[in-house]
C-alpha cells in the first residue's frame, strides 16, 4: 500500500498565486470604474475649467478684495451701487477710446470719466491699477523732456559742444527733420555671434536702424565695416556686472563694482580700441553695476570726454546712468521699450504701437530689439508704415543728441492711465 506524505505549500508558489489574483482584481475594479465614468460621467468635470470674462458679463457680486488694502470700502460700495446692465454701443461700431490725435498733439474727447480708483502704496509710492512699481519708480526719476527735433537747430547747438572729430558727430548717419515730425529710433543688439542673423540685420533692415554688436563677436571689426558700408550706425555693448555674476562665464573686460575706477576705465579703453567707427555704446546686463553711482560716474565721464553716446537697453529696473550722464554732459538715451522681450508676434506689435504713441506724445521714442527672425519680419513690415502715420525713422544718434541740446536726459515716461 502506498503512503502519501502531506507537505506544506510552497511560499513562492503561494506568493505568485496571490499576486496574480490581486493584480487581476485591481485591474477589474479600475477597468469597471473607468468604463462607468466614461459612459455615465460628465466630460466637463474631467479637467480644471477657467472661465474668462471679456466684455459680455456683468459683475453680480462685490469684488473679492483684501479688506486690508486701501480703497476696499470704496470699491465694495461702488460694486453694490453698480447697475445690473451697462449701456453699450452695438458690436458693429468701433469703440470710442476718447482720444484723438491731431498732428503730434493728443486731444482728449468729451467722455465721462470713471470713478477715481485709489492705488496701493508700495515703498512710499502709489501704484495704480495697470502700473508696476518699476514703472512708477522710473517715472519719478526723470520726467520726459519735450524737445524740438529740428535738424538744423540741433546741429547748430552741437557745434558748440562737440567738435567735428567727435565719433558721435563724425560717424553718425546724416539726418534732418525740417517738418519737426515725431521720430522713432530702433537699435537691434546682440549682433555678431550668429553670422546668418547678423548678415540679415545688415542687409535686410533699413539703414536708419542702428546696429549694436556683442563684445564676444567673431571678426568684430569686419562686421562693423560691413554695417557702416550699408549705411547703419554702429554701437558696441559694454559688459557690466549683473547680480548673478559668476553663474556664466563672464567677459574678460566686464566692468565690476569692486574694481577701481581706473581699472574699469582701462577695460573700457580696450573695448573701444578694438572697434573703430562707433557712435556710442550700450549696456550688456549690468543690473548691479548700473545702481552704483561711484562705479558709473567715471565711465560716463570717460565716454563724454571721448565724444561718444551711451544708450540703456531698457532691461534695467533702476540705474544711475541717466543721472550720471546728465552730470557728465553725455549724450544719453534710454529705450522706451524692449520690443521683443517676449518674442511673440502679437507682443512685438504691442510694443511697436507703444513706440508710436510715445513718439507722438514726447516727440521721439527709442526701442531695442534682438536678432530674432520674427523681429526682423515684423520690423520690415512695420517700418515702411510710419511715413503715412506722420512719423519719421531716425538713427539712434539723433535720439541721444537731443540730450545735449536740451540739457535733459532722453528717457521714456509713460502714464498707463492715459
Amino acid at each position: 500500500m502506498s503512503v502519501r506524505t502531506t507537505r506544506d505549500p510552497s511560499p513562492f508558489r503561494s506568493g505568485l498565486v496571490h499576486s496574480a489574483l490581486g493584480a487581476f482584481s485591481l485591474t477589474f475594479i479600475l477597468g469597471s470604474a473607468g468604463t462607468t465614468m466614461h459612459w455615465f460621467g460628465d466630460s466637463s468635470d474631467a479637467s480644471p475649467n477657467v472661465r474668462v470674462a471679456l466684455f459680455d458679463e456683468t459683475p453680480t457680486d462685490a469684488p473679492q478684495l483684501n479688506p486690508r488694502l486701501p480703497g476696499y470700502q470704496e470699491a465694495v460700495g461702488l460694486a453694490q451701487t453698480m447697475p445690473s446692465e451697462m449701456t453699450r454701443s452695438s458690436a458693429s461700431e468701433e469703440p470710442n477710446l476718447g482720444v484723438e490725435y491731431v498732428g503730434a498733439q493728443r486731444v482728449s474727447a468729451s467722455v465721462t470719466s470713471p470713478p477715481a480708483t485709489k492705488g496701493v502704496r508700495i515703498n512710499g509710492k502709489t501704484v495704480m491699477p495697470g502700473q508696476s512699481l518699476s514703472q512708477v519708480s522710473q517715472m519719478a526719476e526723470v520726467s520726459a523732456a519735450t524737445v524740438s527735433t529740428d535738424g538744423a537747430g540741433l546741429q547748430t547747438d552741437l557745434a558748440s559742444i562737440l567738435p567735428e572729430s567727435a565719433p558721435l558727430v563724425r560717424n553718425a548717419r546724416p539726418f534732418s527733420n525740417p517738418d519737426n515730425k515725431p521720430t522713432v529710433s530702433i537699435i537691434v543688439g546682440g549682433l555678431g555671434t550668429n553670422a546668418t542673423r547678423t548678415r540679415a540685420a545688415i542687409n535686410d533692415l533699413p539703414p536708419e536702424v542702428t546696429l549694436s554688436f556683442a563684445p564676444t563677436a567673431d571678426n568684430l571689426r569686419g562686421w562693423v565695416r560691413q554695417a557702416r558700408r550699408a549705411g547703419h550706425e554702429v554701437l558696441i555693448e559694454l559688459p557690466m556686472e549683473p547680480y548673478d555674476f559668476g553663474r556664466q562665464r563672464p567677459h574678460a573686460q566686464v566692468m565690476r563694482v569692486a574694481n577701481t575706477a581706473e581699472d574699469n576705465k582701462q577695460r573700457l579703453a580696450r573695448m573701444l580700441a578694438g572697434t573703430p567707427g562707433l557712435v556710442g555704446v550700450m549696456n550688456y546686463q549690468g543690473a548691479k553695476f548700473a545702481r552704483d553711482a561711484d562705479a558709473v560716474d567715471p565711465i560716463m565721464a570717460e565716454l563724454s570726454s571721448k565724444g561718444l553716446a551711451m544708450f540703456e537697453d531698457g532691461s534695467l529696473a533702476r540705474s544711475e546712468f541717466s543721472n550720471s550722464a546728465q552730470k557728465s554732459r553725455l549724450a544719453f538715451g534710454k529705450a522706451t521699450s524692449a520690443i521683443d522681450a517676449r518674442p511673440g508676434a502679437d507682443e512685438i506689435m504691442q510694443q511697436l504701437m507703444l513706440l508710436e504713441s510715445t513718439a507722438r506724445e514726447n516727440g521721439s521714442a527709442l526701442g531695442t530689439g534682438t536678432p530674432f527672425p520674427v523681429t526682423f519680419d515684423i520690423l520690415q513690415e512695420w517700418l515702411p508704415t510710419l511715413e503715412e502715420k506722420g512719423i519719421v525713422i531716425a538713427p539712434a544718434s539723433h535720439y541721444a543728441k537731443q540730450t545735449l541740446r536740451s540739457g535733459q536726459i532722453r528717457q521714456a515716461s509713460l502714464d498707463p492711465q492715459g
